[in-house]
């Protein structure tokens, strides 16, 4: 489920929405309501992985093939808004409390490849790992 995020303070992305190549896209504009709450930034999004939570590493070879197949594309939209933050948001079943027994398990790590971690650089992407309990 890993999802390409960019932000902006300043514009909206409704017109790179409608010639983007990149997957399936959503969309938000500052001041649109969203669910229960008001959007109090731009924000567009994509999906780089269909894997489940609990395949950090699938996540991690999607993303790989993502930002491999869809790099020019990036730095296109990187390139024509002013971004105020942009990154892979990997997230991350928690394996603390798996099967109900929190006694299994005493620290919960997660490796980031040089691969993802160069690709990402090269793009001036971050990579965020939300953990869900």
């Amino acid at each position: 489920m890993c999802v390409l995020k960019v932000f902006s303070e300043e514009g909206s992305f409704k017109k790179y929405l409608e010639k983007t190549v990149l997957p399936k896209p959503r969309c938000h504009d500052k001041g649109e309501i969203y669910g229960k709450r008001i959007i109090d930034i731009f924000k567009i999004s994509f999906s780089v992985s269909d894997k489940e939570w609990n395949d950090f590493y699938g996540q991690v070879e999607d993303a790989k093939i993502f930002l491999r197949k869809y790099k020019m594309e990036i730095i296109e939209l990187l390139n024509m808004h002013n971004i105020s933050n942009a990154f892979l948001d990997f997230p991350i079943e928690s394996r603390f409390t798996h099967n109900g027994n929190d006694n299994d398990i005493v620290v919960q790590s997660d490796h980031l490849p040089r691969e993802l971690i160069s690709l990402a650089g090269e793009l001036n992407l971050g990579i965020e790992m939300t953990i869900y309990s």
